[in-house]
């Protein structure tokens, strides 16, 4: 008989091996299997059930609510609500900070969809989005992004098996982002999201989005404004009156920001997360806590959780300020994580 029960043993997942506690294991797996819609089972372990074991980490059976496949991989408890990690998944996922770079692969399926997906001046790895998504939800949940871009929240979404919603006020990008995810299309919205409570949404599992940095791609110089014209892509989001990027007073932006989040909470879900991806930045002489302030202002009404770091180490760096004042190379983004109690 193989085992049924796992324990840990010098800080090793070992099999119980004791017969009669086996059996024991062995009904209350058969229990589960029953119950595994009930119980929201994750696919893997369903898929591979003649693999699966019961787990206790001091070998107490009675006790034992937790399953596992791979003893490397770690045991998956069984009244996790949030997501379908298992324990080491999860504390690999809630290290403070991580690097990230695009990922090659990411960038061609882009390009091989459509061309002019390259116009979009700010976009993000789906796989980067796609952790995120898939520690705060677990398969066939909804996920929301109300600054879509070119829809990489609803790409990650398609590989996870999440349900996407997305709202985008420029008309080029909408229309990428349907073609990108036709499966989503009756859920991306050519609207503005200070919108976003007015739409025909259901209540939302989980929010992840990245909004305007300010103005800054408005003001950009150097190569990354003087290249993108000569190949005619564009260097801001729209000409739009409505879009928040346009706006150049830092408070008003931070009304603009803050009230699309504001919105966005009345169509959270109670106990949903809300990650935002953004950063401090730099004008003129002057540092502004664009990431710190947004954080700040939504605590009032979100629970502010935490934060993780984002690192870019692949970025180049020019030598600001030498040789007269300190300036920073800013490679990195906070991922503030709120949450709708």
């Amino acid at each position: 008989m193989r085992d049924y029960f796992y324990f840990k043993e010098k800080r090793k997942i070992v099999p119980f091996v004791d017969k009669a506690t086996n059996e024991i294991a062995k009904q209350k797996l058969d229990t589960i299997f029953s119950n595994r819609e009930s119980i929201g089972l994750p696919a893997r372990f369903v898929e591979n059930w003649d693999k699966v074991s019961l787990y206790h980490p001091s070998g107490n059976i009675e006790k034992a609510n937790a399953v596992i496949i791979d003893a490397n991989e770690g045991a998956y408890a069984l009244d996790n609500k949030l997501n379908h990690y298992t324990g080491k998944e999860w504390i690999k996922f809630s290290c403070s900070w991580f690097v990230f770079n695009a990922l090659p692969e990411d960038i061609r399926a882009e390009k091989e969809l459509d061309p002019k997906i390259e116009e979009h001046p700010a976009t993000f790895s789906p796989t980067m989005i796609e952790s995120f998504i898939k520690f705060f939800t677990k398969e066939g949940q909804s996920v929301i992004d109300p600054f879509l871009g070119i829809g990489s929240t609803l790409e990650a979404c398609k590989r996870s098996g999440r349900i996407g919603y997305g709202v985008e006020l420029s008309e080029k990008y909408y229309k990428l982002s349907l073609k990108r995810t036709p499966e989503f299309k009756n859920n991306i919205f050519n609207d503005n999201s200070l919108n976003i409570d007015k739409l025909k949404l259901p209540e939302i599992d989980f929010a992840i989005s990245s909004p305007p940095y300010w103005d800054i791609l408005n003001r950009s110089t150097h190569d990354f404004k003087k290249n993108r014209e000569k190949s005619n892509l564009d260097v801001k989001y729209s000409e739009s009156d409505g879009d928040i990027g346009n706006i150049d007073d830092y408070e008003k932006f931070l009304d603009s920001v803050c009230e699309i989040y504001l919105n966005l909470y009345k169509v959270l879900k109670k106990g949903a997360y809300n990650v935002i991806i953004v950063k401090n930045i730099k004008k003129g002489s002057r540092m502004y806590p664009l990431a710190w302030d947004i954080a700040s202002r939504l605590s009032k009404t979100y629970v502010l959780k935490d934060e993780k770091i984002w690192i870019q180490d692949k970025a180049g760096l020019a030598p600001f300020g030498y040789p007269y004042s300190w300036a920073s190379n800013i490679l990195h983004n906070y991922c503030i994580i709120l949450r709708k109690e």
